[in-house]
């Protein structure tokens, strides 16, 4: 994390929540900075700090000066950092300098920032909408949170942040939980399940069929990664 931190240019010492992803309705950034207002405004250390990173996609908000219109009428436009998309080897570095990844989305067919975020060892809140009910474990790699109320978020949130054992915990448990969305592990269900249904077709041909299937697919898993 420090390391991380010091490649982007942010203090050590600080407690980042942060969102990744496009800024428009659907994805509900507004929904974590507003969550965070009240956080941010009773943390006496002035450490507390929300991390927004994504553009404006074309529909929705117009403009990602939205929220940080939404961040002054909160009286925390200092405590919230936006940085434009990154580059997929620098977004691992933004993963890997926070402390929580939030995603508010009200809908997410996969939820790939949430996989991507525990990946890297960051425990993640999540709305309890679409792929995000699989994709975090909740208790063991984050958290999920039913519906969009603010006032429910911000109690989630200082829950989580409040126990720093716990978040190391959950950051561990995250790393391991999202190898299971790997292509590797992913191309191995499969196969494991068209091996079982080739039983019934015998041995010889099919089999070696099969072993070939498998190293085809592995390897092109492994050229996709």
């Amino acid at each position: 994390r420090l390391a991380a931190r010091a490649e982007l240019g942010l203090r050590p010492d600080d407690v980042f929540v942060t969102f990744v992803g496009r800024i428009q309705p659907l994805k509900a950034p507004d929904v974590l900075v507003a969550a965070m207002a009240p956080l941010i405004t009773a943390d006496a250390t002035g450490r507390l700090r929300v991390m927004v990173v994504g553009g404006p996609s074309g529909s929705g908000l117009a403009q990602p000066s939205a929220l940080i219109d939404l961040a002054e009428q909160l009286g925390i436009a200092d405590r919230v950092d936006f940085l434009p998309p990154q580059p997929p080897e620098r977004l691992a570095q933004v993963y890997r300098a926070s402390d929580v990844v939030a995603v508010p989305s009200y809908s997410e067919s996969f939820g790939l920032v949430a996989i991507e975020a525990q990946a890297c060892g960051i425990p993640v809140i999540a709305a309890r909408v679409g792929g995000l009910g699989v994709a975090v474990d909740d208790g063991r790699t984050g958290v999920l949170v039913d519906g969009h109320d603010i006032d429910q978020w911000t109690r989630r949130l200082s829950e989580l942040l409040a126990d720093r054992t716990r978040l190391a915990a959950m950051g561990q448990a995250a790393a391991l939980h999202a190898r299971q969305f790997s292509w590797e592990h992913t191309t191995d269900a499969l196969l494991a399940s068209y091996s079982h249904a080739m039983v019934g077709f015998g041995r010889g041909e099919h089999a070696d069929a099969a072993r070939f299937g498998r190293t085809h697919w592995r390897n092109r898993s492994r050229m996709m990664v």
